[in-house]
């Protein structure tokens, strides 16, 4: 009876310690496989935080967190093609305090992965429109250049119109 006991007690902890090893497997599984779920941004470095960069007047603390958002999204969908985007935005008239309709004039630099760098011309924007503004011509000039590749061109420079 004693035997049978200790069998049995074995066994259930046998079964206990294999769960518990295919539990840590498991767990193991899911944390090297969080940068597929985050979509290639990796757990532990924000890379799309790390490239998008602020000069001028208006810091990162000046952007809401959706505009943040909004734009660190633009960058991730396009990880690949980014080496560095810069915005630099002011407001026109300095002294103002800044209000939704504060004019604000911004262009952007951006550096590619492969070495390239364009940036954009200087434009004027209302405030609450920047991050938008700031995207729909980021995206334009990454639309060129994208093209341009697809012909199998090596662009070196982009003329860059309004």
């Amino acid at each position: 009876m004693q035997s049978k006991k200790k069998r049995n007690h074995k066994t259930m902890e046998q079964v206990r310690n294999i769960l518990l090893v295919l539990l840590a497997a498991f767990v193991i599984f899911i944390f090297f496989n969080l940068d597929i779920v985050r979509k290639g941004e990796s757990v532990f470095s924000n890379t799309s935080s790390k490239k998008l960069k602020f000069a001028g007047s208006m810091d990162r603390k000046d952007y809401t967190d959706t505009e943040l958002e909004r734009i660190r999204d633009y960058i991730k969908v396009r990880n690949k093609l980014f080496e560095e985007v810069k915005i630099e935005a002011s407001p026109q008239d300095k002294y103002k305090e800044i209000a939704p309709t504060t004019e604000i004039l911004f262009e952007v630099h951006v550096v590619m992965a492969d070495g390239f760098k364009f940036t954009t011309p200087v434009r004027r924007t209302q405030r609450k429109d920047l991050s938008l503004t700031i995207l729909a011509k980021l995206d334009k000039d990454v639309q060129a250049y994208i093209e341009l590749k697809k012909q199998g061109k090596k662009p070196t420079s982009m003329i860059n119109t309004m």
